[in-house]
């Protein structure tokens, strides 16, 4: 279980957007964690696994309990039951 959750579209969203956020919760004792809808892999710069690296040297500095990714389509997310499926199990 987790006390703050960030939803981010690709890898690094939640860190640029809303990372100061979850660093002081989580200096405060909260839980923090990050949910990643992509992998990121229609990025221009850098590969998916690169980012998949990156993400886990980011959620170590953040001190996150839990970041998880959804690996659905980069640049092809649709509003399905699958979709909100996919997305209720994590939230759960």
């Amino acid at each position: 279980m987790i006390d703050l959750l960030a939803i981010a579209p690709h890898r690094d969203d939640a860190e640029l957007t809303c990372g100061g956020t979850l660093l002081v919760a989580q200096g405060h004792g909260y839980r923090t964690g990050i949910v990643d809808l992509t992998q990121g892999e229609m990025g221009t710069r850098g590969s998916a696994a690169l980012r998949a690296q990156e993400a886990d040297a980011a959620a170590a500095v953040l001190g996150l309990t839990v970041r998880e990714n959804l690996a659905l389509p980069d640049a092809g997310i649709t509003n399905t039951p699958e979709t909100r499926l996919a997305l209720a199990r994590v939230l759960r």
